[in-house]
């Protein structure tokens, strides 16, 4: 009997990430350089507050900004806040069903500390399920 995958078993634990305080010129470059979709948003201390995406920094332009002012301004003001996240204990196929269901291509895997704040350990994209599963055969 094969043990189930986990996301732990699966997830990126390189995390790339910016602060809210980051401008949108920087996170862009980070997007690029990295050759990454999108950039977890960390705040002050670490924890998270959000997920920075390509349609994010379109959303940016779509606001009637002018161009220089949008690439100063924070990505904080333009990320999703609203992020599905999981722990990596989480079978595969539920995180799968989580990315499905809620029409998104990536989960932040986070753990929880004890202030009561998820901290972001990993990403767990669709590719990387893909991946996973052409490696296991299943």
């Amino acid at each position: 009997m094969t043990a189930q995958l986990t996301v732990g078993d699966t997830m990126n634990a390189q995390v790339i990430s910016c602060r809210t305080e980051t401008s949108l010129r920087e996170a862009i470059t980070l997007l690029q350089g990295n050759r990454i979709q999108a950039l977890v948003v960390v705040d002050g201390p670490g924890s998270l507050a959000g997920v920075f995406s390509q349609t994010d920094a379109l959303g940016a332009w779509s606001r009637g900004l002018d161009y220089e002012r949008s690439m100063d301004s924070p990505v904080g003001e333009f990320m999703t806040r609203d992020v599905i996240t999981c722990m990596p204990h989480v079978d595969l196929s539920r995180a799968a069903n989580l990315l499905t269901s809620n029409r998104i291509h990536r989960l932040v895997v986070v753990e929880e500390r004890n202030d009561g704040r998820v901290w972001p350990i990993g990403v767990l994209s669709q590719t990387d399920i893909v991946r996973k599963l052409g490696e296991e055969g299943h």
